[in-house]
C-alpha cells in the first residue's frame, strides 16, 4: 500500500514538474531589443514576438527604471509606445517591463522580460536676437540689446558683438549682452553702422543677427557776431562787419542785416557780410546812435 501511495506522489510531482517545464518552453516574454533613440522620437516597445501567441491573453508594459517617467499609449497591447522625453546632456536610460499572461491546458501562467531605451540628448541650436534697429542723435550713447537671445535646452554660454558696416566706433565690451557706444558726430545725411551678434550654446551650436544703428545729424544753430560798437564822423562811409559769426557745424548759409533803430540809412548790400553805408549829418545837439 505504502508502495502505492508513493507512486501515485512521485507521478504526481512528475506531472507537475512537466507542466512547469512546458509551461517555460511554450510560453516566453520578449520585451524586444534595446533602443537607443533621440529626446522627441516617437518609441514603440514590441512584445509581439512573446510566444505562443494563442496562449497569450494579456500584455502588459510598465516602467521601471530610469528618469523621467513617460505615459505609455496602448500599455496593454504587445506594442506599447510613447514620445522621448527631453533630458539632459548626459541623457537618459528608461527601463521597461513586459508582463505575458497565458493559459496552458487549465492553468493560468505569466513570464516578464525587460528592454531599456537609451534617449539621447539633442542639442538644439540657440537663436540670436540683436534687438531692433535704431535711430539715435549724434554724441549720444547707445545701447546694443541681446538679451532677448534664447536657447531651447543648454543654455547660451557666450555672447559676440561685431561690428561690420559703417565707420569703425569701440563698442565698452564685446562680449557682454548689452554692450555700450558714444555715436560719433556726422554730417548733415547722417551714417549707419551694423552690428552682429554671434551667440554659442553650452554644447556649441551658434547663431547670428545683425542690428542697425543709424546716427542722425543734429543741426547746432550758429552764432551771429554783429561786430563792435562804433564811433564815426558824419558823412564818412561805415562797415559793419558780421564776418566772425559762425554755425558748430554745416556752416552759416546766409547774412540778412536790418536797421532797428535810428535815422534811417541805406545799405549797400544787406546781405553782405560786410555791408556799408555813408553815416547822416545831424545838427548840433549830438551824438546820434543809430
Amino acid at each position: 500500500m505504502k508502495a502505492k501511495t508513493s507512486f501515485f506522489v512521485a507521478l504526481f510531482f512528475i506531472f507537475l514538474l512537466q507542466t512547469a517545464l512546458a509551461s517555460r518552453v511554450l510560453a516566453d516574454a520578449d520585451a524586444g531589443p534595446d533602443q537607443t533613440v533621440r529626446e522627441g522620437d516617437t518609441v514603440v516597445l514590441d512584445g509581439s514576438n512573446s510566444s505562443p501567441r494563442s496562449s497569450i491573453t494579456t500584455y502588459f508594459w510598465e516602467q521601471t527604471g530610469g528618469s523621467p517617467s513617460v505615459t505609455l499609449t496602448d500599455a496593454n497591447t504587445a506594442k506599447a509606445s510613447f514620445v522621448a522625453p527631453i533630458v539632459g546632456s548626459d541623457g537618459a536610460a528608461l527601463i521597461f517591463q513586459l508582463t505575458i499572461i497565458y493559459s496552458f491546458g487549465r492553468h493560468t501562467f505569466y513570464d516578464t522580460d525587460s528592454t531599456i531605451v537609451n534617449v539621447r540628448f539633442v542639442n538644439d541650436p540657440p537663436t540670436a536676437d540683436a534687438g531692433p534697429d535704431q535711430d539715435v542723435d549724434e554724441t549720444t550713447t547707445v545701447t546694443l540689446d541681446g538679451s532677448n537671445s534664447f536657447d531651447p535646452d543648454d543654455g547660451i554660454k557666450s555672447y559676440r558683438w561685431k561690428q561690420i558696416l559703417g565707420p569703425s566706433v569701440s563698442l565698452s565690451n564685446p562680449e557682454a549682452v548689452q554692450p555700450t557706444f558714444l555715436a560719433p558726430e556726422v554730417g548733415p545725411d547722417g551714417v549707419s553702422f551694423t552690428f552682429e551678434l554671434t551667440v554659442t550654446d553650452v554644447g556649441g551650436l551658434q547663431a547670428s543677427d545683425t542690428s542697425i544703428v543709424n546716427v542722425i545729424w543734429l543741426n547746432n544753430p550758429p552764432t551771429a557776431i554783429a561786430g563792435a560798437d562804433q564811433t564815426v564822423l558824419e558823412k564818412s562811409t561805415v562797415t559793419l562787419d558780421g564776418s566772425n559769426s559762425f554755425d558748430p557745424d554745416d556752416g552759416v548759409k546766409s547774412y540778412r542785416w536790418k536797421q532797428v533803430a535810428g535815422r534811417s540809412v541805406t545799405f549797400s548790400d544787406s546781405t553782405d557780410d560786410q555791408p556799408t553805408f555813408e553815416a547822416p549829418s545831424f545838427d548840433d545837439s549830438g551824438d546820434q546812435p543809430l
